[in-house]
């Protein structure tokens, strides 16, 4: 596969060439005589990679599944993501993680990795496992993962290698417990308590902690205290708030951790620098299950557009969405061969129009949850061809080729 005309960022500059993938490898980049596609008029990322995605397999897959959540990854312009493990059952113990690598080999269409669930009591399960990654949850979120108590967090931080990341839901579950009670909402307190907690006792510990979906200025810069913190930053809190957007969207409003003010979401923005990746954040649920009260917003194929619109709006550069969505992941969870476009790594491509508006209708997406917290939003900036080891899966915002995903971690 040649790229030609290619205009991508290399060496910190922007240049215009040919991009040569062969076995699944870019192994040139340069002028290459052949056939090839014609990427002129498009600019070149590095296959975006998502270290946050809820694919509801098993168990809930008339949610969505492995087969259609990475379908919607690459019509987004992702062509790897990182499963969670609040499934059913949770992939908790080395049988459910054998049981998801199962399912995923045989689904998945995009490069994927499980991160493994922490319990009160798995200990034992996770040091037999040996997963690359794990996730934690201090407060209560979809599914059956709460570990609240000191004693089995500092546990986890001191037995979990500690260069690989633990990944924290930083809510306090003691604090939303209190907050609940005096019906004062799920209040922004809960997450800085958190955020506090689990930053001292990484430091305690003297490891790698990453908190998931930091919602606040604040909780930003409570975690970048230790220096071994991670943030990741999911676009709902930074496109959506309650005021501007809790009322237009009634119950399908509700997430965890919940939109924040407008003046918060303002303020996040101020943060950015100091932000390691985004993650979407992926939690499809059916409208049905929505009207209930289910928690969470399907984001995989609207997160790297609305990025590009911040773009064109001034709002953000070009190398701060490649280094948070692409290079940043790949370094934090140890994706070697992915990231960059570069000799030697995979040819993972996403060729984006910055140019061109389009309206978000979920419609056209390939998510099974069938609507958007964005629906009816102008964006400027799309998706238009993105390639999976060398091979066009997308072509014109569409998939278009299927080809076997990967397991990555």
């Amino acid at each position: 596969m040649i790229i030609k005309n290619a205009k991508f960022y290399l060496g910190g500059k922007v240049v215009i060439k040919d991009i040569l993938i062969e076995k699944g490898k870019i192994t040139g980049i340069g002028k290459f005589k052949g056939e090839g596609i014609d990427a002129n008029g498009l600019f070149a990322l590095p296959g975006l990679i998502d270290p946050h995605v809820h694919l509801r397999d098993p168990g809930l897959t008339y949610k969505e599944d492995f087969h259609s959540g990475t379908r919607a990854a690459l019509a987004g312009g992702f062509t790897t993501v990182l499963d969670m493990p609040n499934t059913t059952p949770p992939t908790t113990t080395v049988k459910s993680f054998k049981q998801k690598q199962v399912i995923a080999k045989k689904k998945a269409v995009c490069d994927y990795g499980l991160h493994f669930g922490a319990t009160k009591n798995n200990f034992n399960e996770v040091k037999k496992a040996k997963p690359n990654s794990m996730k934690l949850c201090m407060g209560k979120t979809t599914g059956n993962l709460l570990v609240d108590d000191v004693y089995s967090i500092l546990k986890h931080f001191s037995s979990f290698p500690k260069e690989k990341p633990l990944i924290v839901h930083a809510e306090d579950a003691e604090t939303l417990e209190a907050i609940e009670k005096m019906k004062k909402g799920r209040a922004e307190i809960a997450e800085k308590i958190a955020v506090e907690k689990a930053r001292l006792l990484a430091e305690q510990t003297d490891r790698v902690v990453y908190f998931a979906h930091t919602t606040t200025f604040e909780a930003v810069h409570l975690a970048k205290i230790w220096k071994k913190s991670l943030v990741e930053v999911a676009p709902h809190y930074l496109f959506l708030s309650r005021e501007k957007d809790g009322k237009r969207l009634g119950k399908f409003s509700k997430v965890y951790p919940p939109l924040r003010s407008e003046a918060e979401r303002r303020e996040l923005w101020g943060a950015l620098y100091f932000v390691d990746s985004v993650g979407s954040d992926h939690a499809p649920h059916t409208s049905q299950d929505k009207k209930k009260s289910s928690a969470g917003f399907p984001g995989l194929e609207t997160t790297l557009a609305l990025f590009l619109n911040a773009y064109n709006e001034g709002k953000i550069e070009l190398p701060w969405i490649i280094n948070r969505m692409a290079e940043n992941p790949a370094k934090i969870f140890g994706l070697n061969s992915k990231g960059r476009i570069g000799k030697g790594y995979d040819g993972d491509i996403t060729l984006v129009d910055l140019k061109e508006g389009w309206k978000v209708s979920a419609d056209d997406f390939e998510s099974k949850c069938g609507w958007t917290p964005y629906e009816g939003f102008t964006l400027k900036g799309r998706v238009k061809k993105v390639f999976l080891r060398g091979n066009l899966v997308v072509d014109d915002s569409k998939v278009v080729k299927e080809v076997k995903g990967k397991r990555v971690l």
